[in-house]
């Protein structure tokens, strides 16, 4: 399937705001992420339900896809931006306008719980979107200069040869040496683990898997990286790159369990590619931005990097 990469942005255009997980319990972040966006130049459109709740979720599920999918329709939108992720975006897949993304690429970003919108819109049309900070989190708090500099690097400007690796003073760790290419998959381990079997869930074969995660004991954690090896997925990488995984610990305070470099070590060593972590990417205030579908390469050595190859 060929890659839709939209187009760069550039100041003046509309960015659309949407929910498509979980609810916004502060107002005010909305307001403070589109006056961020304002200041840098861009116009602002929020979605008609970013304030509406249903439970836990930003609305129905059939509110949240009916904003996803105006945003999409509408020509004058050329940046799609989540303000949350939370838990819902899963709810949506099936009833997203692949069609409208075929006609009109544009960037969907956002992390975490919108990685399954992100993974099922690059399998099912081939759309390039930026796993990247959000307009009720990152721009609403004052996002980190790292952060935001690699970000619009990469939405407003020519990406060949951008190189994404770590802030300077922060190395990653090489699990296994090696150089691989192919193109950037992942987001949330969990996500990506939930995804499998659905149809919504890109090829992994060939491809460079970037995973982070939050929240999840170290049991969970080996769980899901076991269930990609069961799969297949692991030893039909070209490279694997490991992030942050935050507040990611033991279930059982008594200790005695495997750390996360020994899980990788064990269930992924041997699977013949480059493995590295300690990749600044996932949940933390600072982060690396990635687009998801464009082909990079991984030099998993000391000194290493990962540089964006078109």
């Amino acid at each position: 399937m060929t890659t839709l990469r939209p187009r760069p942005i550039r100041h003046g255009d509309e960015v659309g705001l949407f929910c498509p997980a979980g609810a916004v319990v502060d107002p005010a972040r909305i307001e403070a992420g589109r006056r961020a966006l304002e200041s840098r130049g861009y116009r602002v459109r929020l979605g008609a339900h970013v304030g509406a709740r249903h439970g836990g979720f930003a609305g129905t599920d059939a509110e949240r896809v009916e904003d996803l999918n105006g945003l999409l329709r509408d020509p004058s939108v050329r940046m799609l931006m989540a303000v949350r992720g939370g838990y819902g975006c899963g709810r949506l897949l099936g009833r997203v306008d692949v069609d409208a993304a075929r006609r009109d690429p544009k960037w969907l970003v956002g992390y975490s719980d919108v990685t399954a919108l992100q993974m099922s819109m690059l399998a099912r049309c081939g759309l390039a979107s930026v796993s990247g900070p959000m307009a009720g989190v990152e721009f609403a708090r004052g996002i980190d200069a790292f952060t935001q500099e690699g970000f619009w690097a990469l939405v407003e400007g020519e990406t060949m040869g951008m190189q994404l690796g770590n802030p300077p003073g922060e190395p990653w760790r090489v699990v296994v040496s090696g150089d691989a290419e192919g193109p950037l998959v992942g987001g949330c381990l969990s996500l990506v683990a939930s995804l499998m079997g659905t149809g919504h869930l890109p090829s992994m074969k060939g491809a460079l898997l970037v995973l982070e995660d939050v929240h999840e004991h170290l049991h969970r954690l080996d769980r899901m990286l076991v269930q990609l090896r069961l799969a297949g997925v692991l030893h039909g990488l070209a490279g694997l790159v490991l992030g942050q995984f935050t507040d990611c610990g033991p279930a059982e305070r008594s200790g005695g369990w495997l750390g996360l470099e020994e899980i990788v070590r064990e269930v992924a060593g041997d699977a013949g590619i480059p493995v590295v972590m300690g990749y600044a990417y996932g949940h933390e205030p600072r982060k690396r931005s990635l687009p998801w579908g464009l082909r990079a390469r991984l030099r998993a050595v000391a000194g290493g990097g990962l540089e964006l190859l078109e």
